[in-house]
């Protein structure tokens, strides 16, 4: 087992401890020290899932005090485009808009896609693929597949609308992204979005990115749960 892979699966435990609630916002983490007996790993691989974490957003390290949970009315939001109330967003509200947007681009996207951009999803895949055990970069490919469909609807409301809701997909990406095999339900989901494009059907178009998102919603249920049991 690498060293990449040893941080990534720490990123993924403690963002599962945060999203079930045994790390409140604010809170502050165990010490390296600890971490390192608690999970028998190098105090390096520690950092690089602290650092990794820190980009991510999910937590904030304060030099000299340790590393905290960062709190959800900290981040850094297109208020005017998003509502100052982001704690009481819910992933449900995430997806539903998702599906909005989505739906609706990847729709005109079979018709209007170009071979240029239909290249750029293809190789997008296969970063993904690549980098399942790089979270930061695989988050950013997913990010960047979408992106590609959107401005491939050539509507300009749907993709203002998408990148007004940036930061959410970002946060929603995140905690649907607890479990490992995650990333490999997402692969399967964007290949077959890309399948639709280059057969320019718009019908299996619109079932796979609801699949994939319907997907992603019930991950966040399950995330929900665990909350309310804890």
């Amino acid at each position: 087992m690498n060293k990449e892979l040893l941080h990534t699966k720490l990123v993924r435990e403690i963002i599962a401890q945060i999203a079930s609630g045994a790390y409140s916002d604010g809170a502050r983490l165990p010490a390296e020290r600890k971490l390192c007996r608690q999970y028998n790993l190098s105090r390096g691989t520690i950092r690089q899932a602290f650092c990794d974490l820190e980009k991510l957003g999910i937590i904030r390290i304060k030099a000299g005090s340790g590393a905290y949970v960062q709190k959800v009315s900290q981040k850094k939001l297109p208020t005017n485009f998003l509502p100052q109330d982001f704690a009481n967003v819910t992933f449900s509200d995430i997806i539903f808009a998702r599906k909005a947007i989505e739906t609706a681009a990847i729709t005109l996207a079979c018709k209007n896609i170009d071979a240029r951009q239909m290249q750029q999803l293809e190789d997008l895949i296969h970063k993904m693929e690549l980098s399942k055990e790089n979270l930061l970069d695989f988050f950013k490919y997913d990010m960047d597949f979408h992106q590609v469909i959107i401005q491939a609807s050539n509507n300009m409301p749907l993709i203002t609308a998408f990148v007004s809701i940036a930061e959410y997909h970002k946060y929603s990406q995140v905690f649907s992204s607890v479990h490992e095999d995650e990333v490999d339900f997402a692969v399967s989901y964007h290949k077959k979005m890309l399948s639709a494009l280059k057969e320019r059907d718009i019908k299996n178009a619109a079932k796979a990115i609801n699949k994939h998102l319907d997907h992603t919603e019930q991950i966040s249920q399950i995330i929900k749960q665990s909350e309310i049991s804890t």
